[in-house]
């Protein structure tokens, strides 16, 4: 009966745990800097998805944003404004 009981809160433990890390690796959104309109702006999904939309009507090699030279960045940026969805 001992046991079942240690199982138990070893689980619960576990699990407080998980949820723990997991919250944690959520609240730390990824922002970028969109120079020519001065701001700072979320890299989520949709950002990526957007991002990958420009390389393709470019038939540009996928390439990481931070990668980009600051001109293919605000190439980038400019697009996206006239893009928005």
């Amino acid at each position: 009966m001992r046991s079942i009981f240690a199982t138990r809160r070893f689980v619960w433990l576990a699990a407080g745990v998980l949820a723990t890390s997991a919250i944690g690796a959520c609240s730390h959104p990824n922002y970028v800097y969109d120079e020519p309109y001065a701001t700072q702006r979320v890299w989520d999904g949709r950002e990526q998805a957007a991002y990958r939309r420009w390389e393709a009507e470019r038939r540009m090699e996928h390439v990481e944003y931070g990668q980009r030279s600051a001109a293919e960045q605000r190439a980038y940026w400019q697009w996206r404004h006239d893009h928005q969805q």
